[in-house]
């Protein structure tokens, strides 16, 4: 009753913001943007960055030594205070070899077991609960706190500094934020945060005809930062080297999807600057991070990884099976053994050109989707659709069929009222994104489309279902 409330109460906050002029927009959004920076800018930040930097040149038994001193304090921590992990056995960790004798987490487990999950000795009050996204289309609740999200930070700052951008560096960010009301036909399509020195620009408005606007803003803001998901930038670095002239940036950073060869040289020449990629998740239970010389580096302080075969067994380097993370931040949600549905493996090669003794890993076959096309030639990325599935818990798999632009079919994989129920949610929110032309069918099915290799991906253009 309670999460309905708080979602209700949500989608009342965003007409109204909606609704107001764009300076009143950029001033609200530069009130939560301070309140961000003071946590994220602290003290306690600067001195676990200090750390990591200083982390980065240990040796393997000592990266090994670290791993096992906090797998050990996070048992000790999730069987004492976590509910679900009461019945986890106490193990005499001596080895890594050792965390294989604990159980596999599903997104089952968690989707089933959530709040028996949260560390109990923090107070609800400091508890964030939110929903992830991932591209399977199937929620789950996750719970961390405002001084986990600073740890956080201290990581993410790690990997700007490897690119020689230093924090509050002005920024454009193209993710998911609603910034702009859906139905605005003139620009600005951004909104600016002051605290942070940083550009919001709306990833839902994204057409030919809107491109020049964009491109306008891009040239009036080059040497900027630019982040955001791959999709999403792809679609702008389109719209930019079909106006014939490369706008250049200071670095790109993105996150939330695989960045493909092809990808990568089109957003490197669209905006001439090098691309640092990162893989991460709404659980906070791993993190991958490319660095200057294009290693795809395992961060040992923010989690521990296996990769594993469809038996939990472990993988050969080279080979590909799926990621089992045991995050070591996120202490008000532990996630232990969890097989989060990506997919990965170690690189051959484990010595990088930067010298950095942490793991290099491939994660570039976790996730694969395809763009959406309204009536009216607007293009949405998949994390652009992805929005529309927040909240939903009926549904073990989401996907959107595309059969030609404007026409969609939702296909759900779920059953009982409540799948039907959010389901007629998702297909009044997925068209209104698309527009009035749209139309918008759904489906409860029984199992999700698979393309070859086993995956999954959220969007599907009619045709392309091998």
């Amino acid at each position: 009753m309670i999460e309905k409330w708080y979602r209700s109460k949500a989608g009342e906050l965003q007409l109204v913001y909606d609704r107001m002029p764009p300076f009143v927009r950029s001033g609200l959004t530069s009130v939560r943007g301070w309140t961000l920076a003071r946590n994220r800018y602290a003290p306690a930040t600067f001195r676990l960055l200090d750390e990591l930097m200083s982390n980065e040149r240990s040796t393997p038994p000592e990266v090994e030594q670290r791993q096992l001193k906090h797998l050990r304090r996070l048992l000790d921590l999730a069987r004492r205070n976590c509910p679900f992990y009461e019945r986890y056995p106490a193990l005499r960790l001596e080895f890594l070899s050792d965390w294989s004798r604990l159980p596999i987490l599903s997104r089952s487990d968690v989707r089933e077991n959530a709040p028996a999950m949260i560390n109990r000795a923090i107070p609800p009050r400091e508890r964030i609960l939110v929903a992830t996204t991932g591209t399977t289309g199937s929620s789950l609740k996750v719970c961390y706190t405002t001084a986990i999200m600073q740890k956080n930070w201290a990581f993410r700052m790690q990997q700007f500094l490897w690119a020689g951008v230093q924090p509050r560096s002005p920024r454009i960010t193209a993710f998911g934020n609603r910034v702009v009301p859906p139905n605005r036909k003139c620009p600005p399509y951004w909104i600016h945060n002051a605290a942070e020195r940083q550009t919001f620009i709306s990833i839902f408005h994204l057409s030919p005809a809107t491109a020049p606007a964009y491109i306008s803003f891009f040239k009036k803001h080059k040497g900027w930062v630019l982040e955001g998901f791959p999709s999403v930038l792809t679609i702008l670095a389109d719209f930019v080297l079909a106006a014939g002239q490369p706008i250049p940036m200071r670095a790109i950073f993105t996150d939330g999807e695989p960045v493909h060869s092809f990808l990568r040289e089109k957003l490197e020449s669209a905006f001439s600057t090098s691309l640092f990629n990162t893989y991460g998740n709404t659980e906070l239970c791993g993190l991958i991070q490319q660095c200057e010389q294009g290693g795809m580096h395992l961060n040992p302080d923010y989690a521990f990884l296996e990769v594993l075969d469809g038996d939990n067994q472990p993988v050969p380097a080279g080979e590909t099976g799926y990621l089992v993370w045991t995050g070591l931040v996120n202490e008000s949600m532990p996630f232990i053994r969890y097989r989060i549905g990506d997919r990965g493996g170690w690189s051959v090669t484990q010595q990088c050109a930067c010298g950095r003794g942490s793991p290099l890993v491939d994660p570039g076959m976790t996730r694969e989707s395809d763009l959406l096309y309204s009536a009216d030639g607007r293009v949405f990325s998949p994390r652009s659709v992805n929005q529309v599935l927040k909240g939903t818990t009926a549904f073990r798999f989401c996907q959107f069929v595309q059969q030609k632009p404007g026409q969609v079919l939702v296909r759900a994989v779920g059953a009982g009222e409540q799948a039907e129920g959010e389901l007629r949610k998702v297909q009044r929110e997925i068209a209104s994104l698309l527009g009035k032309d749209s139309v918008v069918e759904t489906e409860l099915a029984t199992a999700p489309i698979m393309k070859s290799g086993g995956k999954t991906p959220l969007v599907l253009q009619e045709g392309s279902r091998a």
